[in-house]
């Protein structure tokens, strides 16, 4: 049973308890709009109550799905060794006839019935409160103390509706519901502990399955099976086959970081040697750790497949967060301005997720993202004009929109009347540009070879799409004023040597972009005056064939 299948059956699961959440989130904020109408402890009403009918609700509608993937696992773990029973002579029996399977199957389902219970009744919020440690709060502390603060803040004055509601969405979203029943101290979001929970009961039970049947047909092999972006540690081990003592000495098998262990998805079959032929070989399975192993660079950091992987599952997170955050300030009846720069800021989240998985050679996982089934979230291009062009949402873009998406350049375009957008929008380059760890302005392919091309000696090279009057910064059209300012503002700059600029065609006619940038810096430019073909080898060619130098690099003065 592959794990793509497993995670699309387990993925109900965690929406339930991701319904939970945004049910208990949203609860308190409709709780809070109603301060300054009603009484304090009215305010209160019966919420443990309903909190023990939320937390039921989400646990009845999570054990069907439950039950149905430990049928799959069985059906698919056990029924299908039924031919090489028939093999090799021994007698297959039927799962309805197998007592010590059905025991195991049993003794799984309880435990892990057992550990959503825990979970819900572990849940909380960790707040923040002041000095840097995060300290778990029950939930009814949670009503208690966020019905205080809001009856305070808003009958007396001191602050207005809309502030506190945003306050304290800000809140939610950071924190979010948790469980800490774990040894090891760590915490978790309750869909995902409730996944691992069922997760792990079906790892473990596939294992005894495995072993079963291995020593019914008389063997102590055993292949792991191979996924992309395995943790550096389980990349050693996985897609090779082990004797049952080496899966415990090789692979860690029993332990929590080892085979089998928390957030493993490895998976194990009985192996035949001399009869069964490996799914993964030595030489495909190393060619594929070099790959995987060696970085890709991504807005100056680099990232092997397992580092990328990682980070796409923390933007997924944030993004699923910022969902959560629109739909309260909505529910909550915040400000229609406070409401389009949260959705304006999840949209840059999604075009910045995007870049970085297709940067990465990685699929989109979209699916995690819309866990709540809410559907659209992002603003549509014309609202997001309207609002962009509104002074508040614009006096606050810096601050509100820009900081949480590091390097994210918004892309749409305002109406020409707007000389304050325009004006955050040259800041946000430049502020990009600066923070490249090399003036390498592209993050495709030709990105990638251009920062192999060997430094040319007394010039400083800046790598960029371009054309004869304009160059391309990352999918944004820019002036050579305004690279002028990202190279006069770099700290590798010295402000006096040549530059020599790999863009094609930016060296091209009278008055081009290579003889503006030369007469903004001061300093000689050096330009193709034709499209420029960068290899992986670090040379170039400059012409309209890839093949063969038909064009030259011109130098332009002040």
């Amino acid at each position: 049973m592959n794990q793509e299948y497993k995670e699309k059956l387990s993925r109900k699961i965690e929406n339930n308890f991701s319904t939970l959440e945004e049910r208990i989130m949203g609860d308190i904020v409709r709780r809070i709009q109603k301060t300054g109408k009603i009484n304090r402890l009215l305010l209160l009403g019966n919420s443990s109550e309903d909190i023990e009918r939320m937390l039921k609700e989400a646990l009845d509608a999570s054990y069907p799905e439950m039950f149905e993937l430990y049928d799959k696992v069985i059906d698919w773990e056990y029924v299908r060794n039924k031919d090489i029973y028939e093999q090799v002579n021994q007698r297959f029996i039927p799962y309805e006839e197998n007592d010590r399977l059905q025991m195991l199957t049993q003794g799984y389902i309880r435990q892990t019935k057992g550990e959503l219970e825990n979970i819900t009744q572990s849940l909380g919020f960790y707040l923040d409160y002041g000095n840097g440690r995060k300290v778990l709060t029950p939930l009814a502390q949670i009503y208690q103390g966020y019905l205080d603060n809001a009856v305070l803040d808003i009958a007396s004055g001191a602050f207005d509706y809309n502030s506190v509601l945003r306050r304290t969405v800000t809140q939610l979203t950071n924190s979010g519901l948790r469980t800490i029943d774990y040894a090891s101290g760590r915490s978790y979001r309750v869909n995902v502990a409730a996944r691992m929970a069922v997760m792990t009961g079906i790892k473990q039970l596939s294992g005894k399955i495995a072993d079963m049947n291995a020593e019914k047909l008389g063997t102590d092999y055993f292949e792991v099976d191979w996924h992309m972006g395995a943790r550096p540690d389980h990349q050693a081990w996985q897609g090779r086959v082990y004797s049952r003592e080496e899966l415990e000495s090789v692979c860690g098998l029993g332990t929590v970081t080892g085979l089998e262990g928390a957030n493993c998805y490895h998976s194990r079959l009985p192996f035949f040697p001399g009869i069964s032929v490996r799914a993964w070989p030595d030489e495909w399975l190393d060619e594929m750790n070099r790959k995987e192993n060696t970085p890709k660079e991504f807005q100056g950091k680099e990232y092997t497949v397992y580092e990328a992987k990682q980070k796409q599952r923390r933007m997924e997170t944030a993004m699923r967060a910022q969902r959560e955050k629109v739909k309260l300030l909505q529910a909550g009846g915040a400000d229609p301005d406070e409401v389009m720069l949260a959705r304006c800021k999840y949209q840059g989240q999604l075009d910045e997720y995007a870049r970085f998985s297709k940067k990465m050679g990685l699929k989109q996982e979209r699916e995690w993202i819309y866990l709540d089934m809410q559907g659209r979230i992002a603003p549509s291009k014309a609202s997001y004009i309207v609002a962009i062009n509104k002074q508040k949402l614009t006096e606050n873009a810096v601050k509100s929109f820009a900081k949480p998406i590091k390097g994210d350049i918004i892309k749409i375009k305002a109406e020409s009347g707007s000389a304050k957008y325009r004006e955050l929008r040259q800041q946000a380059i430049i502020k990009k540009g600066i923070s490249q760890k090399r003036p390498i302005f592209s993050d495709d392919t030709f990105g990638s070879f251009a920062s192999r091309i060997p430094a040319k000696p007394g010039y400083y090279d800046v790598a960029l799409h371009g054309a004869p009057k304009t160059a391309n910064f990352f999918g944004e059209r820019i002036s050579a004023d305004t690279l002028a300012e990202i190279i006069k503002s770099r700290p590798d700059y010295d402000g006096r040597s040549s530059i020599r600029l790999l863009s094609c065609s930016t060296g091209q006619g009278e008055n081009c972009f290579a003889q503006r940038l030369s007469s903004k810096l001061g300093v000689p430019v050096e330009a193709p005056d034709d499209i420029i073909w960068a290899r992986s080898d670090g040379t170039f060619t400059i012409g309209k064939s890839k093949y063969k130098n038909t064009g030259h690099m011109i130098t332009f003065y002040p």
